[in-house]
């Protein structure tokens, strides 16, 4: 078969994992012209069509499906060979490839790429953030080794690595008048207090909607978002309430600039904090150490014993 380009190669990939050219490009940091003319020079080379537009994105053609098949063979194939390279010179070097939640970055940076970038210098890391969706679609896809949510969905295609749990509290300004509800507070105590909300996507986000189901309720929502830089920013100004693991701002709560009160409806006590890989894939040695030193040294961690592994 005709020499694939490493660029053309990724691009498709890519847009294979992403749905579109846009999505794709926004994924990879380039312009949306530049994969397009990647996978017109792969269809030329290989003299076939791969992919075919729509109005819903893109989909591929039998043959674009074969090779999307072949070149995830090559990958894994290669991922395993690299494991072994990994054992032979004792963890000297390597790249991981980790993507986040968005509450998990700064405890991940702090805890646990501190301390095994220490252990191990030679490896570099890329590290990708976004909601739990996003952790799930990411592995699925093989973009990244190992994922780290919370409260992610069972799903087959995903293997839990291992996990832990830990409740949602409301977190609100020391200087706020929510600041003196006794706790434990039951969710229902807040549903008349101005909120600010992670959007479903997330898990915290998820379990707040299925809450509010529960007990027949609908929070007062004067911010939907995003970004926990939102949430904590919204808390931190006294604009209202919001709901979060407290590993999530603890050098907030530690600062004095948040307070978090516990909740006592116990739906609310079973979110779980996971290291997830794809199922099926042989991880590489560096990126397996790197789950299991997160497990043992994040705060996100530290609050119960991590559950043991599961397929």
């Amino acid at each position: 078969m005709t020499h694939i380009e490493h660029k053309q190669a990724l691009a498709f990939m890519t847009i294979c994992a992403e749905g579109s050219i846009r999505a794709a490009a926004e994924y990879l940091g380039i312009e949306p012209s530049t994969i397009s003319r990647q996978i017109q020079a792969l269809e030329k080379s290989l003299s076939i069509t791969l992919i075919e537009r729509g109005r819903k994105g893109i989909r591929t053609t039998e043959a674009g499906s074969l090779l999307l098949q072949h070149l995830k063979r090559q990958q894994h194939e290669l991922e395993d060979i690299q494991s072994e390279f990994d054992a032979l010179r004792g963890m000297r070097r390597g790249q991981i490839v980790v993507i986040l939640g968005d509450g998990f970055v700064s405890d991940f940076i702090a805890h646990a790429l501190t301390g095994f970038s220490v252990t191990y210098p030679g490896f570099t890391f890329s590290l990708q953030t976004g909601s739990t969706d996003a952790v799930l679609h990411a592995l699925r896809n093989d973009q990244a080794h190992i994922g780290i949510a919370f409260n992610a969905p069972k799903d087959q295609t995903i293997r839990i690595i291992g996990e832990t749990t830990q409740p949602l509290d409301m977190m609100a300004s020391p200087s706020s008048a929510w600041a003196d509800m006794p706790a434990p507070l039951d969710i229902r105590q807040l549903s008349e207090l101005p909120f600010a909300l992670l959007n479903p996507g997330f898990g915290v986000g998820a379990m707040v909607r299925d809450a509010e189901s529960r007990y027949g309720m609908h929070f007062q929502a004067l911010v939907e978002t995003n970004s926990l830089t939102v949430l904590r920013n919204f808390v931190r100004e006294g604009l209202g309430v919001t709901i979060l693991p407290s590993f999530v701002v603890t050098r907030e709560i530690s600062d004095g600039v948040v307070i978090a009160r516990s909740l006592s409806n116990p739906e609310l006590h079973t979110g779980e904090v996971s290291v997830l890989a794809r199922s099926g894939r042989r991880l590489p040695e560096g990126a397996l150490r790197l789950a299991e030193h997160a497990m043992r040294s994040m705060v996100a961690f530290s609050r119960h014993e991590s559950a043991p592994a599961r397929t």
